[in-house]
């Protein structure tokens, strides 16, 4: 039995690694395509998401530390794609995306939803819609269970998460509970 055990938890460790392997590819492709970093273009979804962040904000919900966010998000200034208001003080500034930033945001977004070219994402779309959301369920559980309840409620306060997103969270929430 506990060898048994011991292979599911190998196979399930070995599958997860093939898919991130497949996940990372193609958020490196898409990025590399827009003349970006994997990083950059995570940060790019995090301050549309919160229609604003701060490296602080960004940084817990990429989950990244705040250096490597910074770093990212002075080169995102560089180019053109985002600005930066200063708050308090020069410590403390908020970034947004221009309107640059914005079209291509937009354009990241259309080629993840397409999944064109993107082997993780054509096998996924190739589930049933059953399919999906059990993945999701165990997906969103693990989350929870490594980031904590806390990293579920600030997913909730992103101000530009889609109704039907927040919904589907809360419910993850209350099903995973």
């Amino acid at each position: 039995m506990e060898s048994e055990r011991r292979s599911l938890d190998l196979l399930a460790a070995w599958c997860l690694r093939l898919l991130w392997d497949g996940v990372y590819d193609s958020w490196v492709q898409v990025a590399q395509d827009a003349g970006l970093t994997v990083t950059e273009e995570q940060i790019l979804f995090a301050i549309w998401l919160s229609e604003g962040s701060t490296v602080t904000e960004a940084a817990f919900l990429l989950q990244r530390d705040k250096g490597t966010v910074s770093k990212a998000l002075y080169s995102l200034e560089v180019s053109g794609l985002v600005t930066r208001e200063v708050l308090r003080d020069r410590r403390y500034a908020e970034f947004r995306l221009t309107p640059r930033g914005e079209k291509l945001l937009q354009d990241l977004l259309t080629r993840h939803v397409r999944g064109q070219d993107l082997a993780f994402a054509q096998g996924f779309l190739s589930l049933d819609e059953g399919e999906r959301l059990a993945f999701l369920r165990t997906a969103f559980k693990l989350v929870r269970c490594v980031y904590g309840n806390e990293y579920i409620v600030k997913l909730q306060q992103l101000k530009n998460l889609p109704d039907c997103m927040r919904e589907l969270l809360s419910t993850l929430k209350e099903e995973t509970g």
